[in-house]
């Protein structure tokens, strides 16, 4: 369960040393052959939550339980498809420091411990906790399109707090601590794993751009009378008309500076993020990205975020997935 205006997992849970070795999912498909990768190489998912699909069914309980890692994740996807056999280190709430030296968890080492010389693919998702900027977009849950937000006393928006004197806190993080924490994170990985292709997997659109927002917003309430009863809609979209312009810019500087940062590392990215603007968690119909629902478990004492709140749902993963499987055949078919 997540705390209000927060994405990620807190708890600690004692966990095994890396690698984890996990096989792939079962499939009716053949598996397909790869010149530069074959059957059975080694292949590790490094991330956070946009990688180890948290809120979808079959958790794994790896690397811990608190992880929210889940075997339909797309790096599950893509060792079922090549037959690669999978270690699956992905973790919500995983920072660049998480990958490279940090110890999330109590028990569970950096994940980049994971990776050999043996290693001949990697996948990564990684960047938006750097700054926080998806657990800052879950304080941003308002009362109205035009605000108050709830985490801001009578904020009418999240930008009105972030963005001062002309200055976005949000993007300064990102020009700074993010730019530095992903090409750092890509060095380390290269170093750590000198025989694998990287393949480094941008974000879903989350908040859209104004082609693909409605004429009268995107705003869809979190609360509703059955509130009165601990009931809440299932998949809102409670953002400002504010917000939602400026997340998504919020969001276009993050897959900005990831790509640069993948550029000078000679690290394939995949950018996924104008490709999904229709698909956003504004859509209505067949989004990647699943919108807002509260729980009250707690009685109302405290209002929290369903998992994967925000998230890429089955479809969207999905969609990840074959993005992904086009990165590999061209780096390794």
């Amino acid at each position: 369960m997540l705390a209000a205006g927060s994405l990620q997992p807190t708890a600690a849970e004692a966990a095994p040393l890396w690698p984890v070795p996990q096989p792939y999912r079962a499939t009716s498909e053949p598996v397909e052959q790869l010149d530069g990768i074959p059957a059975g190489s080694e292949y590790v998912a490094l991330g956070d939550s946009y990688s180890a699909g948290y809120g979808l069914d079959d958790p794994t309980g790896l690397p811990v339980t608190a992880c929210g890692q889940s075997a339909q994740d797309y790096p599950h996807r893509i060792a079922a498809r090549f037959g690669l056999a999978l270690h699956d280190v992905t973790c919500g709430g995983a920072t660049s420091s998480d990958i490279t030296t940090g110890h999330q968890f109590k028990g569970v080492p950096p994940q980049i411990e994971a990776l050999s010389d043996t290693t001949r693919l990697v996948t990564l998702t990684i960047g938006g906790n750097d700054a926080d900027i998806f657990g800052t977009a879950a304080s941003c849950l308002a009362l109205s399109a035009k605000g108050p937000v709830f985490s801001g006393r009578d904020a009418p928006s999240c930008r009105s707090t972030l963005v001062q004197d002309g200055e976005d806190q949000l993007g300064a993080k990102i020009q700074s601590r993010v730019a530095l924490g992903i090409a750092g994170t890509l060095a380390a990985i290269r170093q750590a794993a000198p025989n694998a292709r990287i393949v480094f997997l941008g974000y879903p659109a989350i908040f859209p751009d104004a082609a693909h927002t409605p004429a009268k917003g995107c705003f869809r309430s979190a609360l509703d009378i059955g509130t009165l009863t601990g009931a809440f809609p299932a998949n809102s979209y409670p953002f400002t008309n504010t917000d939602v312009r400026y997340l998504h810019g919020v969001q276009q500087e993050l897959n900005d500076v990831a790509k640069s940062a993948a550029a000078a590392a000679g690290v394939r990215y995949v950018d996924v993020f104008a490709s999904t603007q229709a698909r956003s968690a504004c859509a209505t119909k067949r989004p990647y990205v699943s919108g807002v629902t509260l729980d009250s478990a707690n009685g109302l004492r405290r209002i929290d975020l369903e998992p994967g709140a925000l998230h890429p749902n089955t479809r969207g993963v999905a969609y990840l997935t074959r993005r992904v499987e086009s990165a590999v055949r061209s780096l390794a078919g």
